[in-house]
């Protein structure tokens, strides 16, 4: 104890983090009855009715194409498509596939003369979220001499049909003129309609919902647990929907696979909860208590059954991480975090010995959990790749202590030297490595080095989070002494610059390295699908938290009820 007075007495910087909001009774309180091999049996059986209803329904309308769409966008917003890709892919969008031109579609094969909007743009997000190649060319049909967007339908179904579109131009690639222009207009004209201000009124208030999720949590900022307990709520109030027969069998399918995905999740999240519990850290009030909003982070990433050893893994790293992060932006003096990196230089815990011994409860959190990550990875992948992972938390360590030199010395970088740095010091190095060698798949030596960097997908991750994290944070990083923030580093590099001016060149970069991240994700390479969507996922995951603040560091109201309505509230199921 002597030693923490010790430590006590050094003038120490702090971040003034709240505690942790989360009652961890609660958590560990939590008994979901949707783990009962009865539900799994309920939801085999309605799956495979499924399959039947919706093979029948997709070929049994004049309105082919448009159909098929509706079906694979209502499986995909409710998150059950999973369970239906060998369906989506035969009957669906290789059918539509086959009936795409550069004109765009009908509503139904039949239409080969008359292309409609709604169809088109819903074609057009499925198949290139699908890895079908097909132009964004084609939207250029819909517009007029002046490049404002036409759609010959009114009242609900031309609003229907602008919805569509704004999805489909999130989809987007560098370059693609008409998708920034689909999306300028369309956000324009749907932010009308919710006013109450456009050219349609008295809209139906699902399809209102819809149009607010959409202007709210556009797809680079969606989680996609958060859009199916979103859709199931709208579908469910929903009347006219639910006339039809198979509609009600998709929303109770819907509804279960929620609510059994959740007791797999909440088995989780006492795992951590438990994990960070029984740890000496815990009884430190030094550090950030985010264990739950860290899973919840892996939830939006990664919420497939399958996938649990990823997520609990994703939900150990981040957490050390923002224990490291407290520790070298805050905490630590400069000498105790020298020792710290040359401890993990050496992967040597012996080395801090002489630190005070609330820092050395830190490391030893770190070490514990670096090595029994390791372990499991062994294990996964049948081969050692401990020293893989312990270089790659080495220059994350190393991304930090440079940072607390630059704080101690208040030397404000370049622009470029900053980015270098901030790309190893964003964490996606060693967020993103583990958790995919524990996805299932075993990975070959050329895979690997394919996801890290330099590979491009990494890279843009890298940019991407730094640059949504910095962005947000960087008010605060100020008042905490911090010089070398990312706007600093660019008005330094640009005096004449002005704030907003730095704020929105630095929002550009942004934007452009997400059409790129859209790219690498939706192109084919030898990179297996699974690994590339993790990678990507957790970009839009972070943007997701990110969408009212800094959701991690400040637990704010509305990721407090996202968390609630993903991890402990059931969906109501009728008997």
């Amino acid at each position: 104890m002597a030693q923490i007075s010790e430590s006590a007495a050094i003038p120490r910087r702090t971040a003034n983090h709240h505690g942790n909001v989360w009652d961890d009774d609660l958590i560990l309180s939590l008994d979901s009855p949707y783990g009962a091999p009865a539900y799994y049996e309920r939801l085999a059986k309605l799956i495979e009715e499924m399959k039947h209803l919706l093979l029948r329904e997709m070929e049994d309308s004049n309105h082919d194409l448009i159909r098929r769409l509706q079906i694979v966008d209502t499986l995909e917003c409710l998150g059950i498509d999973r369970h239906f890709q060998h369906e989506i892919k035969t009957a669906a969008l290789h059918y539509v596939y086959r009936c795409w031109n550069e004109k765009g579609i009908g509503m139904g094969s039949s239409d080969s003369g008359s292309k409609d909007l709604d169809a088109t743009a819903l074609g057009l997000r499925a198949l290139r979220l699908h890895r079908y190649n097909v132009s964004s060319g084609v939207l250029e049909n819909f517009q007029d001499e002046n490049g404002k967007f036409f759609c010959n339908l009114t009242g609900d179904k031309r609003v229907r049909s602008m919805l569509s579109l704004l999805r489909a131009s999130e989809i987007s690639f560098p370059g693609e003129k008409v998708m920034q222009e689909a999306k300028a207009f369309t956000r324009e004209y749907l932010t009308q309609v919710l006013a109450g201000s456009g050219d349609v009124t008295d809209v139906d208030q699902s399809l209102l919902r819809e149009v607010k999720y959409a202007l709210e949590f556009p797809w680079y900022c969606s989680a996609p647990r958060w859009e199916a307990r979103s859709f199931i709520e709208i579908y469910g109030q929903n009347q006219s929907w639910l006339k039809s027969n198979i509609n009600q069998k998709v929303l109770e399918l819907a509804k279960l696979d929620f609510n059994i995905l959740q007791c797999t999740h909440q088995k989780e999240i006492q795992c951590i909860t438990r994990w960070w519990r029984d740890s000496e850290i815990a009884q430190l009030n030094f550090y950030r208590r985010r264990h739950v909003e860290l899973y919840f982070w892996a939830v939006t990433c990664i919420f497939e059954p399958e996938f649990s050893p990823s997520r609990i893994a994703f939900a150990k790293i981040t957490t050390v991480g923002a224990v490291l992060d407290d520790l070298y932006d805050t905490h630590g003096t400069l000498d105790e975090l020298k020792t710290i990196t040359e401890a993990v230089r050496r992967w040597d815990l012996s080395l801090i010995d002489d630190l005070p011994n609330n820092i050395k409860i830190a490391c030893q959190f770190f070490f514990n959990t670096a090595n029994e990550l390791a372990v499991e990875v062994v294990k996964k992948q049948g081969r050692d790749m401990t020293a893989l992972l312990k270089a790659t938390w080495q220059r994350y360590v190393e991304s930090y202590l440079q940072e607390a030199e630059w704080i101690e010395t208040r030397h404000a970088p370049s622009f470029n030297e900053y980015i270098k740095n901030a790309l190893v010091s964003s964490g996606m190095c060693i967020v993103n490595l583990i958790p995919l060698l524990l996805l299932g798949q075993l990975l070959a030596n050329n895979i690997v080095e394919q996801i890290l960097s330099p590979s491009k997908i990494q890279e843009l991750s890298e940019l991407t989070i730094r640059l949504i994290d910095d962005i947000r944070d960087f008010e605060d990083e100020k008042e905490r002494g911090e010089i070398a923030s990312i706007v600093e580093c660019y008005m330094k590099d640009n005096p004449d610059s002005t704030l907003e001016n730095a704020l929105n060149h630095i929002k550009g970069i942004l934007h452009v390295s997400l059409e790129e991240l859209n790219w690498e994700f939706m192109k084919d390479d030898s990179v297996p699908l699974c690994c590339k969507k993790f990678t990507f996922n957790i970009v839009r995951g972070l943007q997701f938290l990110y969408k009212y603040g800094d959701g991690i560091s400040i637990s704010n109201k509305e990721v407090k009820d996202q968390i609630f309505k993903i991890l402990v509230d059931q969906v109501p199921i009728e008997d």
